[in-house]
């Protein structure tokens, strides 16, 4: 069974555990780490979707890594603004600001690359926008 806590699949709970993920971004019961603290049954944490294993859609892991880093980079910048006394600006939060935005671009190439409905809409063009995709965020891992 894959589950995950977040609501409409995989997200920014899934994306920030040490789970492992599924091709599909949620987390594979048989695998999920005894150190997460919102996966385990013992955690007892509401699992709002899932699905079983042979009905993996098997995308959208790497949409759930994307976000995770779009909200590491965010909690970066809320960091270091909370360093900055009053009236002096951090030097750093210039960094930080760059790094979101540059997983802000990440994920939203991953939503394209990963999109069922864009698939379907594109109608065989997806190379298209797997360009499009590449322009937006051409430092693919």
């Amino acid at each position: 069974m894959h589950i995950g806590r977040s609501f409409a699949g995989g997200g920014h709970i899934e994306a920030l555990c040490p789970c492992p993920l599924a091709p599909c971004g949620l987390v594979d019961t048989e695998n999920v780490d005894p150190e997460c603290d919102q996966h385990p049954p013992t955690r007892c944490k509401t699992i709002r979707t899932g699905h079983a294993a042979e009905d993996c859609p098997e995308y959208g892991a790497a949409v759930v890594v994307a976000v995770g880093r779009t909200e590491t980079a965010r909690q970066r910048i809320i960091d270091v603004a909370c360093l900055e006394p009053e009236g002096f600006v951090n030097a750093s939060i210039l960094g930080a600001i760059d790094d979101y935005r540059a997983a802000v671009a990440h994920e939203l190439a991953e939503r394209i690359r990963c999109s069922e409905r864009l698939r379907s809409y594109t109608d065989g063009h997806m190379g298209d926008m797997n360009e499009a995709a590449d322009f937006i965020d051409p430092e693919v891992p």
